[in-house]
């Protein structure tokens, strides 16, 4: 189940014989190194051979099967006049993007570079299979809409797909027609499906899908996330605030937060206030006691004045090289993520699997005692016909395998099979756990009560077998060699064993 082969020989540099092809074959190119490729394909093989399988037969929690563009995706989010178009501009060194004061784009714009300039819209760039953007169809027309490829050649970045997203924004409260019944408004209000109606259930105005979703769709997708915030709106719009606590919770890894513009401060005390405005909204949002770093930066305009003076000018100038930087290590970026993803989906996947054969045993034996001594109607086809007693049988069973359904799937009785499915880590203190379970716990209890215990199954020993080997032994085998191939471990390795041999 790994990718097609035929992402491993297109490139951007092939020559396609129609239109329709070149987007796959841009969009799928290999990026960087062999050793590079190798273990990302190598991830990408363990998720799709042995996780998907095992997560398909019991229903589980991860996300099925889909092409994953072979190059980095870079999203960019924030406010409306941020400077998000600005820095895409400057990244590839061309005008690609419009930017302005007031708000200039309403799509999430895919940029990236190719032989000849292209442009595709929402329907076919979502509807081609081989792009992996087929998922938000998804999220509805309204989205679909409001998405576009752009393809330019001769762009300063190559081989990476930066996302330039809406400019978030509050909206005025806007309600409902007042001749709208009381029903009405409700159903206007409802989402389905990942679609937002026209009205919100607050009154506002929203944009027709469900933002914070597609928004952290891409960020899912992504890896490496820019969240920009600029002087005039210090993390003062809702929307943006929303952003952080909804769609890019669990992405801190990725999460790079850029304080932009702040080359139009004159006076240190008007930077201060402003920094002090936006690390105080941060923290309303972020339950941490510190603060994630905030890249204070700014963009090269023409006849730029120095601001707060020349040597601050140069450290803006500094700090923005370290935000191109991480841009461009995006591929490495990209490898990471896709090992983190291994280890992460694997043990959600586990304790899924564990879980649930706890309660499939567990409701087994609950079944037994609440018949009791019933189990001597067994004989009673010999009396009464198969069909009969097949018709009594259920008549008699089904409510009670309801009953005990109903109670396992109850929130303290699957978090009492967590415990003691991982009573010896819980004692150690392992807060992970906890955390891993709050995800776990409410695609289990939809599983159960949506088709039922039987129908999920349980792991057998081979599976067990399979997630151990993955954790122990094939996650820490790409985490070092991914290692090595960027040469992270050619100093601290050393030093690290060195330390410990001398102790």
């Amino acid at each position: 189940m790994a990718r097609r082969a035929k992402n491993n020989t297109e490139t951007p540099d092939s020559k396609s014989n129609s239109s329709s092809g070149t987007f796959s074959a841009m969009l799928r190119s290999p990026a960087s190194g062999t050793i590079i490729k190798t273990l990302e394909q190598e991830a990408d093989e363990c998720y799709q051979s042995i996780l998907l399988p095992i997560n398909e037969r019991m229903m589980g929690p991860l996300p099925q099967s889909e092409i994953i563009t072979s190059r980095p995706m870079v999203l960019l989010l924030g406010n409306h006049s941020s400077g998000k178009s600005s820095f895409i501009n400057f990244l590839v060194g061309s005008e690609v993007q419009k930017s302005g004061v007031a708000p200039t784009d309403d799509s999430f714009t895919l940029i990236t570079s190719g032989m000849e300039d292209t442009d595709q819209d929402g329907p076919a760039l979502v509807g081609d299979p081989d792009l992996g953007f087929m998922a938000l169809r998804n999220f509805g027309n309204a989205l679909i809409s409001h998405v576009q490829l752009k393809v330019r050649k001769n762009l300063g970045l190559k081989n990476v797909i930066l996302v330039d997203s809406p400019g978030m924004i509050d909206c005025p409260a806007v309600s409902a027609p007042a001749h709208l019944s009381t029903s009405e408004r409700l159903r206007l209000s409802s989402s389905s499906r990942g679609r937002e109606s026209k009205y919100s259930s607050e009154g506002t105005f929203d944009r027709g899908y469900n933002f914070m979703a597609v928004t952290r769709w891409f960020a899912e997708h992504s890896d490496v996330i820019l969240l920009f915030f600029d002087p005039d709106k210090p993390g003062t719009t809702g929307e943006t605030l929303e952003c952080l606590t909804k769609a890019l919770n669990g992405m801190e890894h990725k999460l790079n937060i850029i304080f932009n513009k702040c080359d139009q401060f004159n006076k240190m005390h008007d930077f201060a206030r402003a920094f002090g405005a936006l690390c105080w909204n941060l923290s309303k949002v972020i339950p941490r006691k510190d603060l994630p770093p905030i890249y204070t930066m700014c963009v090269p305009t023409p006849n730029q004045g120095e601001g707060l003076g020349k040597e601050a000018l140069l450290d803006l100038h500094s700090t923005r090289s370290e935000v191109v930087n991480k841009v461009n290590n995006a591929q490495e970026r990209r490898v990471d993520n896709m090992i983190s993803r291994l280890d992460d989906s694997t043990r959600v996947l586990q304790m899924y699997a564990w879980v649930c054969t706890a309660a499939v045993y567990k409701g087994k034996g609950d079944l037994i005692r609440r018949f009791g001594q019933r189990w001597d109607f067994m004989h009673w086809p010999v009396f009464i016909g198969g069909q009969t007693f097949s018709l009594m049988f259920y008549m008699f069973t089904a409510p009670r395998i309801k009953k005990v359904t109903a109670e396992l799937t109850e929130d303290h009785n699957l978090t009492k099979l967590f415990e003691d499915n991982y009573r010896m880590q819980i004692a150690e203190g392992d807060e992970f756990l906890h955390s891993l379970w709050q995800r776990v716990m409410p695609r289990l209890q939809l599983a159960m009560r949506t088709v039922g215990i039987r129908a999920i199954g349980h792991a057998g020993r081979r599976d067990n077998e399979y997630l151990n080997r993955i954790l122990n032994e094939d996650v820490p085998r790409l985490r070092r060699q991914f290692a090595r191939a960027i040469g992270d471990t050619a100093s601290v390795t050393p030093v690290l064993q060195g330390s410990v041999d001398s102790m």
